[in-house]
């Protein structure tokens, strides 16, 4: 049976895959729980135990979890190395291979209308702040346990077009919300992400992203075990109850504290109590942990963490300089949006705005399994710019690749752009590019600042006449989104490659493209003129000049290349350049002649202060010679 793509939200706390079967989307829980798997893991002598098996040894045993668990494989890929699990070496894309297996074999039994739809391609989700190691990383988990990832999505815009997929009428809905912000907030176990989104013309543009892994719902976990160890320690004057701990009950604890947690989040339940047995290695009324906590004591715990992750939505507005009441629909998503607090906090953000979502834990999964369905591709919500010279000195952008193409798929690796420059000035050395996108969505104007992607240098000969050293730019984007842009000098031969993965992305919805960006998939734009005439530095005097120019054929004739080349380097190579009959110079050129090359005769340079002299000026004295008119030298 010809397989299909399903879509698959790997998560810290829990995964879980889904696919579309009969018009709907079909998501694939835990048969026992009706819940998502968890992430958890089981090294269990020679065997391996995934999901809720795993997780519910955590608590059986009295005498406290068995070693050899991993609780949350997905974070072991923003670190390098292996992770150590009962004393040997694991690495972090062979644990996260054991939950995708676990995935994988839950679907090939899954029930009537799903069986027979083997599970070897996906639509993979992943947070904001997954960079390009890490999608490489999933990628190399997902191909170990049989699973060819077809695209990677951002969670945040996979919640997204799965809930608007399931309006009533979604070309109604996308009219209602063309040109409006949609802010995508999803609170996990492991992550916080945000995501501002724009529907622009029938697609869904990201206007910003901002993920924050140190507010995820495991923290409020670790905190709420710290809270029982100290009530309990306090009960009964232990001084360092965590030396005292059976081994695997502080995971157990753990655990345990998940699950209160969940239940407190209930606004029906006001406390609840927590038993673990045969907690601490001594007798006596000690050994066993009761305790009582209250919803109250977890607001007032959790208070901190809830400031910190609400406050993150003041600051992605800001970026994108937009209020509470720009924001159209404000998405809640995640198993932590549950919590009277956080979503207490975003209703009073924005009243009305914030639906009550009864497929929360799973509406990820299907976001990725009606993208992968509909056969929806990724593209670039924001141009790839390079920092050209001009005649200001300035510099100017153009784009390598426009906004709207589209992405590579499985295995694809597309060569945008090939692009010759000059060398302008050559005398450090190097040749210096710049790779930048606009910081905002949309039309970009010459004001408008640009955020650095990376600055790639490569050797150019040191004493070449400026124009002669020519740069071969080229440009390719890989099915991780990952950009690698190549230098290569052809006087020098010398070559230099640098990646570089901050890219921006829309989701195009049913083929329809971006407004202002041409219908023709996958053809970037050309170097069509600058993208600004100013460069815009935040919070900086300083401007970064480049020492490239653009070769086409309207300035690749000696007077128009020239005009870019610094005026004290022109001045060196063509004695005739400045001629005022000639009218060849710039105004910049001529004012980096007259202030870096010095007076012929009394080799002072210019000082516009004192009036200082320049062989190349007329009618001024030199103040150091004796008093006379200055002709073509002093």
């Amino acid at each position: 049976m010809k397989d299909v793509v399903f879509g698959i939200d790997f998560g810290t706390t829990n995964s879980l895959a889904a696919v579309t079967v009969g018009g709907r989307a079909l998501t694939l829980v835990d048969q026992v729980t009706l819940r998502p798997h968890p992430s958890v893991i089981w090294y269990r002598g020679g065997d391996i135990v995934v999901g809720r098996e795993a997780r519910q040894n955590m608590d059986l045993t009295e005498a406290g979890a068995p070693p050899g668990f991993v609780r949350s494989p997905k974070m072991s890929l923003r670190r390098d190395g292996p992770i150590f699990v009962d004393g040997r070496l694991i690495e972090p894309t062979d644990a996260v291979a054991e939950v995708l297996k676990h995935l994988k074999n839950d679907a090939a039994g899954a029930r009537g209308s799903a069986s027979g739809k083997n599970l070897t391609r996906a639509v993979f989700t992943i947070p904001v702040d997954f960079g390009g190691p890490e999608r490489r990383a999933l990628r190399q988990a997902a191909r170990k346990a049989g699973i060819g990832v077809v695209q990677f999505v951002h969670e945040p815009v996979a919640a997204l077009y799965a809930y608007l997929r399931l309006r009533p009428d979604l070309g109604r809905e996308l009219a209602r919300l063309e040109g409006r912000s949609v802010l995508v907030f999803d609170w996990g176990g492991g992550t916080l992400d945000l995501t501002l989104c724009r529907i622009q013309g029938g697609a869904i543009m990201q206007l910003a992203n901002l993920g924050d892994n140190e507010v995820g719902g495991d923290r409020f976990d670790e905190r709420l075990r710290n809270h029982l160890r100290s009530k309990h320690a306090t009960a009964h004057g232990i001084e360092d109850i965590t030396a005292l701990e059976q081994p695997g009950m502080a995971a157990k604890l753990l655990h345990q504290c998940e699950i209160l947690k969940i239940q407190l989040s209930n606004p029906k339940t006001d406390s609840e109590e927590v038993i673990v047995r045969n907690y601490l290695k001594m007798d006596g009324p000690s050994k066993n942990l009761l305790q009582s906590i209250s919803r109250d004591e977890l607001d007032s715990l959790s208070s901190s963490i809830v400031a910190k992750g609400l406050a993150r939505i003041d600051e992605i507005l800001g970026q994108a300089h937009l209020t509470y009441q720009d924001i159209e629909l404000c998405l809640a998503t995640g198993g932590m949006v549950n919590m009277p607090a956080i979503r207490n906090g975003l209703t009073e953000r924005f009243i009305g705005r914030v639906p009550k979502l009864d497929n929360g834990d799973r509406i990820i999964a299907e976001g990725a399994a009606w993208i992968a369905n509909d056969g929806l591709r990724l593209t670039l919500s924001k141009p790839i710019e390079i920092l050209v010279a001009d005649t200001s000195g300035r510099g100017t952008y153009h784009s390598l690749v426009d906004a709207g193409w589209t992405l590579p798929l499985e295995n694809e690796t597309q060569n945008v752009a090939n692009t010759r420059l000059f060398c302008i000035d050559p005398r450090e050395g190097k040749a210096v590019v710049e790779v930048a996108k606009p910081a905002k969505l949309g039309k970009v104007l010459p004001s408008d600042p640009r955020r650095t992607l990376c600055i790639a240098k490569v050797e150019v000969d040191a004493n070449a006449q400026p124009l002669l050293e020519r740069i071969e730019c080229h440009l390719q984007i890989d099915h991780d989104y990952i950009a690698r842009v190549t230098l290569r000098s052809t006087g020098r031969g010398a070559s230099t490659c640098e990646e570089f993965h901050d890219l921006e992305f829309g989701l195009s919805l049913a083929g329809v493209a971006p407004p202002g960006v041409s219908t023709d998939e996958g053809k970037a734009g050309s170097l069509r003129g600058p993208a600004g005439e100013a460069r815009a530095l935040a919070n900086s005097n300083l401007l970064q000049r480049t020492n490239v120019a653009r070769y086409d054929e309207r300035n690749s004739s000696d007077g128009e290349a020239w005009r870019y080349v610094p005026g004290d380097l022109v001045a060196k190579w063509r004695s005739g350049y400045f001629d005022t009959r000639n009218g060849a110079a710039s105004g910049r050129q001529l004012e980096e002649r007259n202030f870096y090359v010095p007076c012929a005769r009394c080799k002072r340079k210019t000082d516009k202060s004192r009036g200082a002299c320049h062989w190349l000026q007329r009618r001024v004295w030199c103040p150091d010679l004796p008093r006379q008119p200055i002709g073509a030298r002093c």
